[in-house]
């Protein structure tokens, strides 16, 4: 379990949230809040803080059981949808990089230009 825990924070996941969710993941059925507090020595109340956030993010669900207690399952695409968005922020982050790279570099450039001009008419003047 610690392997998925380490991936799910790898992408982008807090380490708590990356522990209920593959707790969810590794079961595979549907649990409830004293199941989850059980499995992962958290509180209801963190608990509940966690599952919003994962419900936020709609990788897991809440389904009711004899249509009074509260079970939640982990959606079937979760790490999929999790690699996604992950690739996707690092494909932007990535983009916003070189594009900063390749301004600071024209910036540098139009300097040593300025620079270069100034010394070639600096050496134009005293050709007399």
């Amino acid at each position: 379990m610690y392997s998925l825990v380490k991936l799910l924070k790898m992408i982008g996941l807090p380490a708590t949230v990356a522990l209920v969710l593959a707790v969810l993941i590794i079961e595979n059925k549907p649990l409830s809040l004293n199941e989850l507090s059980a499995k992962t020595g958290y509180t209801k109340g963190h608990l509940s803080s966690i599952l919003r956030l994962l419900e936020t993010r709609e990788l897991i669900e809440r389904v009711y059981e004899r249509r009074r207690k509260l079970m939640v399952k982990v959606r079937g695409n979760a790490i999929f949808k999790l690699l996604k968005e992950h690739l996707r922020n690092l494909r932007k982050a990535t983009q916003e990089a070189i594009a900063q790279i390749r301004d600071e570099i024209v910036s540098e450039l139009k300097l040593v230009d300025e620079e270069l001009s100034k010394m070639l008419k600096n050496l134009e003047g005293n050709d007399l």
